[in-house]
């Protein structure tokens, strides 16, 4: 009776245990890297860290840091308030469509029609 009373609490055990540690990788919330534009624009070779936007969740804002300040942002560095719907978010007017893909974050823009398609990793 005592080995099933403990399997049952050893179970309870370890479904209840989560990793908080570990951020949600289908949440804005965070530090995201820039890493690819794709648009009827000149190639840019984004590196890791060069274009950097932190999404705050219980502000809705965005701080948005370039560096080096190349020709080619979709922002300035700042920061911008943002408003969030389902599946859509709206930074200085512009409503994004966004979502995540293999643990990427994408706002895309009418990419059917040239808008941008941005793509952004985590750390």
């Amino acid at each position: 009776m005592k080995k099933i009373i403990l399997i049952f609490a050893l179970i309870g055990f370890m479904s209840s245990c989560s990793n908080d540690d570990e951020p949600n990788k289908n949440t804005l919330n965070g530090t995201w890297h820039l890493i690819d534009v794709t648009c009827e624009c000149s190639p840019v070779d984004f590196q890791k860290g060069e274009h950097v936007w932190n999404f705050n969740l219980s502000n809705n804002k965005i701080t948005v840091v370039n560096n080096p300040d190349e020709n080619l942002q979709i922002l300035d560095t700042g920061s911008y308030l943002f408003s969030l719907k389902e599946g859509k978010i709206t930074i200085l007017s512009v409503e994004y469509d966004y979502y995540f893909k293999d643990g990427n974050l994408f706002l895309s823009d009418h990419p059917e029609v040239d808008g941008p398609l941005i793509e952004f990793t985590r750390n």
